[in-house]
C-alpha cells in the first residue's frame, strides 16, 4: 500500500509540475467574419495563433503533421484565435507543452498514440546539396502560409518543413537530411503555375500541384522527396469538445 501511495503521489507531482500559461484566451473565429489567412507566431513566452483550425492547434501542441492525427472530421471545420502568455520567456518546447495542457483544460482533449507502418515521403538532400539560408538571429519558429502557392517559415527546422508539406502531399513526411539547424525558408510555386498554365501550345493545362511541390523543393531548397514505408506514431483522438470552456 505504501508503494502505491508513493507512485500516486509521484504521478500527481509530475502533473502539477507541467508548465501552464499565466494567461490564455481561445475565441471562436466564425467563417462569416474570418478575415485573412491562418497565421502562427511564437516568441519567447508568447503564443499567438489567428484563424487556425482546431486540428492545427493539436498538431502544433504535439509537434506532428495533420495527416498523423486521427479524429473527427469537424476538427478541420472549427476555427479559433489563440493568445497565450507564460509567466517567463518560455521556449518553443515549453509553449508546446503549455498548449497541450490548455487544450486538455478547455476542450477536454484526451488522446493516445499508436505505432503504424504507413507510406511516407522522406526529405533527403538533392544532388548538389541544400540551398538553405541559415537563420542568423535568435528566435523561435514562425510560419506564414500566405496562400496555397507560397510558404514562408522563419527559424524553421527541417522537421517543421516536413510537417508543413505533409498535409499538401496527403501522407506523413519525415526529415532524413541530418541537418539540425534552423533556417529561413521560402517556397514559391507561383512561377511554375504561370509557366504550366500557358502550355506549350498556348492552351490551358491541368496543373499537378504535387509535381510542382517536388520541383520547387528541389530547385529552390536543394531537397528531394523519396517514397518509402516507415513506422509512424499516430495520434488518436479519444475525446474532444467542439466548444472550449470560457476564458
Amino acid at each position: 500500500m505504501k508503494t502505491k501511495f508513493i507512485l500516486l503521489f509521484s504521478a500527481c507531482a509530475v502533473l502539477a509540475a507541467q508548465p501552464a500559461f499565466e494567461a490564455a484566451s481561445i475565441r471562436a473565429n466564425n467563417e462569416a467574419d474570418r478575415p485573412g489567412t491562418p497565421t502562427a507566431k511564437v516568441t519567447p513566452g508568447v503564443l499567438t495563433m489567428h484563424n487556425q483550425a482546431l486540428v492545427y492547434l493539436i498538431q502544433w501542441a504535439y509537434d506532428v503533421p495533420r495527416v498523423e492525427i486521427e479524429g473527427p472530421s469537424w476538427l478541420r471545420e472549427v476555427w479559433f484565435d489563440v493568445e497565450a502568455k507564460a509567466d517567463h520567456p518560455a521556449t518553443e518546447t515549453e509553449l508546446r507543452l503549455m498548449l497541450r495542457k490548455l487544450l486538455e483544460a478547455r476542450f477536454g482533449l484526451t488522446l493516445h498514440r499508436e505505432a503504424r507502418v504507413l507510406p511516407v515521403y522522406a526529405v533527403t538532400l538533392a544532388k548538389g546539396g541544400p540551398k538553405l539560408e541559415e537563420a542568423t538571429t535568435e528566435g523561435d519558429f514562425t510560419l506564414e502560409h500566405t496562400n496555397s502557392l507560397m510558404v514562408l517559415a522563419h527559424h524553421a527546422r527541417l522537421t517543421d518543413l516536413a510537417e508543413g508539406i505533409a498535409d499538401e502531399i496527403g501522407r506523413p513526411v519525415v526529415d532524413e537530411t541530418g541537418l539540425p539547424g534552423r533556417y529561413e525558408i521560402q517556397v514559391n510555386l507561383a512561377p511554375y503555375v504561370t509557366k504550366l498554365a500557358r502550355g506549350e501550345d498556348g492552351n490551358p493545362v491541368q496543373v499537378d500541384m504535387m509535381s510542382l511541390l517536388f520541383t520547387g523543393l528541389q530547385e529552390q531548397l536543394g531537397l528531394k522527396l523519396e517514397s518509402k514505408k516507415a513506422s509512424v506514431d499516430v495520434l488518436v483522438i479519444d475525446h474532444v469538445e467542439k466548444t472550449p470552456t470560457g476564458n
